[in-house]
């Protein structure tokens, strides 16, 4: 049984719901974080001021105040981490030089009403300069730990279209939206392959729609079925 972490979102994480029982293991799972979030200053709070009912929610939110995830990763017995970037669609707020990530979790949790976070007054090329920064802090720590054959780079992007509930396609009416994300993340993927040589990748961008029956609900970064067990055969292949 091969064990997995996962830094990215829902769509590398439902992904695995389509394994066997006995092929896999997820060891940790972190996600609702921005990696500029993730490479600034912590925070210093405590899980039980994080006021969420779910906690998975409570915990997501914690890891990215705390920036656990840099601690973590430099003493995981995974065999593989597995990596997406669709949560880099979310804002970062900014205070003294720290940065959180304002996901759904993050608003209703009240936080922000004891520290105070504001909206970042970085512009568009600012934050992809940051980022890029906080990236190969990243690589750096992984590359102390892992081997690049033991990195999976899962290229998700927003889809333009979907499978309606008739099992029809349609297409999403935010087009401008879709591109400015898709541009956006599809130029952290080339940063981080270019500056992490030897890594897996799996990309099924030129395949496979969003789908309205989705468990989560209609979104172009929630898939159909087929999207996941593509994924699953290609992981198979890598982890044998």
């Amino acid at each position: 049984m091969k064990k997995l972490d996962i830094l990215g979102s829902c769509v590398t994480r439902d992904a695995l719901e389509f394994t066997e029982e006995s092929q896999y293991t997820l060891e940790t799972y972190f996600a609702r974080s921005s990696l500029i979030s993730l490479y600034s200053p912590k925070v210093d709070i405590k899980r039980e001021d994080i006021q969420l009912a779910s906690d998975f929610q409570k915990e997501m939110v914690y890891y990215d105040l705390t920036k656990y995830f840099p601690h973590y990763i430099k003493e995981t017995e995974a065999d593989y981490l597995l990596i997406d970037f669709i949560d880099e669609r979310m804002e970062v707020l900014e205070r003294n030089g720290s940065y959180v990530t304002r996901s759904n979790e993050f608003v209703h949790s009240n936080v922000n009403e004891q520290i105070q976070y504001e909206t970042s007054t970085l512009n568009k090329e600012e934050i992809s300069e940051l980022w890029k920064k906080s990236a190969l802090q990243l690589i750096e720590d992984l590359k102390r730990r892992f081997n690049p054959k033991q990195i999976i780079l899962h290229k998700a992007l927003w889809r333009y279209s979907y499978i309606d509930k008739d099992g029809e396609e349609q297409t999403f009416k935010e087009h401008y939206w879709i591109k400015r994300n898709n541009d956006k993340i599809d130029g952290y993927y080339e940063f981080f392959q270019e500056n992490f040589p030897g890594i897996h990748v799996i990309d099924l961008n030129d395949q496979h729609h969003a789908d309205e029956s989705n468990k989560w609900g209609l979104s172009p970064f929630h898939y159909e079925e087929t999207y996941y067990q593509a994924f699953i055969e290609q992981l198979n292949k890598i982890c044998q």
